[in-house]
């Protein structure tokens, strides 16, 4: 099978990587390279771009949508016209608008109304859902928080954390996460099962950020030391926020894995 990712960022790089002993992989970047790219006689499209991991402002704003959704909804209308089965768009846990708590079965997409990203990626959905039929399956992957080495976003800041905490609050809480190398797995049985629909990976046990935060330090021959602060939490969180979010409870249910 002969697979193109557009997008060389972190899971495209490393998807293709992981991939190459299994399927025959091409990549190309998801500005120019796509256009002049021949998408006939390739068994998937993986749409690995899109904008992340920044600031969001008023003046960037349109950049989301512009890469997010439009530049997918273009790549997938390219893969349909030259008769690709498949289409795989990386989406995000973002689209439920959730900042904690869990998401399951039930649980309806609900972007923040500031959050660009999340409405993005949201919106692309719709698109590419609108174009599937029975010759062109599309699926949509909407991960947790992806790690692994190098990994940027979220985990880069926990990273971050890890390096100047060797004291940190035990606060059991419950997040959903997926190791770079188990959504490559993911993402080639999806690719060898042609299957459509919208999936929700992780790992098969959620974490602590508090554990999470001590094996990042074990990894990197640290010892770390833990005490119980619920009051402290809630207060660092207060005056800084990025605090509460990183210890607050978000996860998928395990019923909630795949939305047909």
């Amino acid at each position: 099978m002969k697979i193109l990712v557009v997008g060389a960022g972190y899971i495209g790089k490393n998807f293709a990587e992981y991939a190459s002993q299994r399927f025959t992989i091409d990549t190309t970047d998801s500005r120019e390279g796509w256009k002049e790219k021949k998408f006939e006689n390739y068994s998937a499209v993986i749409f690995a771009a899109g904008i992340a991991h920044r600031k969001q402002t008023k003046e960037n704003a349109q950049s989301y949508f512009a890469v997010n959704r439009d530049l997918a909804v273009a790549v997938a209308e390219k893969a349909k016209h030259a008769k690709v089965p498949q289409f795989i768009y990386l989406s995000s846990m973002a689209v439920f608008g959730k900042k904690e708590g869990e998401i399951s079965a039930h649980t309806k997409p609900n972007p923040r109304h500031n959050d660009n990203y999340g409405t993005s990626k949201f919106d692309a959905e719709n698109a590419l859902t609108n174009l599937q039929n029975t010759d062109f399956k599309v699926a949509i992957i909407r991960p947790p928080m992806v790690y692994g080495e190098n990994c940027p976003g979220k985990y880069r800041q926990l990273v971050k954390i890890a390096t100047y905490m060797p004291l940190i609050p035990c606060n059991k809480n419950k997040r959903s996460v997926i190791y770079i190398d188990n959504l490559s797995e993911f993402l080639c049985t999806v690719i060898s099962n042609r299957a459509s629909g919208i999936f929700h990976p992780q790992n098969d046990e959620h974490v602590s950020t508090s554990d999470l935060i001590v094996q990042i330090r074990r990894e990197n021959g640290k010892n770390t030391r833990t005490f119980s602060a619920g009051l402290l939490l809630h207060l660092c969180g207060v005056i800084f926020p990025p605090v509460k979010t990183a210890f607050s409870t978000l996860y998928y249910s395990k019923e909630g894995e795949r939305e047909k």
